[in-house]
């Protein structure tokens, strides 16, 4: 079932997202075509930033869902960014915090059906405080929360957010949940 690309061609190219269409050749007997639509995104980073028996999880309006969702730390990468720097930026801007320990806990594709999104998972540990710097548009609210709740919430549905929930089912293995 591999798929050979035969053409592609931008059908939409956005400020850091950029929608695709491919024209593909499906290897199987007899050979077929078909075409694929995704967006090419840059990738991105999440941290699960843990303090004592405390994660810092920001709360965040989201435009495309239309709520206010918990999540943890996350952003795009810059250009060619490393993903581990931009962890760190991350971290520092959205809660303040600067961490001495860090994790690499993997990547996922959030999306594969129609985004080319990798994103880098770190967990931070031993963090040190220090103040916000929110990105221009960027309004997000720290809240510390016991590690022993980010289940429950999970199942209450409190905590949608598909990034969160991968990241705390990876950092499991370094910190108990």
């Amino acid at each position: 079932m591999i798929e050979r690309t035969i053409r592609s061609q931008i059908l939409y190219k956005g400020k850091f997202l950029d929608f695709m269409e491919d024209h593909v050749e499906i290897e199987v007997e007899p050979p077929m075509q078909a075409s694929r639509q995704y967006f090419v995104h840059p990738g991105g980073v999440c941290v699960v930033p843990i303090i004592d028996d405390q994660i810092a999880l920001i709360k965040q309006f989201r435009s495309p869902v239309g709520e206010i969702i918990y999540e943890i730390p996350a952003g795009k990468l810059d250009g060619k960014e490393d993903p581990f720097q931009a962890a760190k930026r991350e971290l520092q801007e959205e809660t303040g915090y600067s961490s001495t320990n860090w994790i690499d806990l993997g990547f996922i594709y959030p999306c594969p059906g129609y985004s080319t999104e990798r994103l880098y998972i770190y967990l931070a540990l031993d963090l040190v405080a220090g103040d916000q710097q929110l990105d221009h548009g960027e309004f997000v609210e720290l809240e510390m929360m016991p590690l022993k709740h980010t289940h429950e919430l999970i199942h209450q549905g409190q905590i949608p957010d598909a990034k969160t929930i991968a990241a705390l089912f990876l950092a499991q293995r370094y910190v108990s949940l």
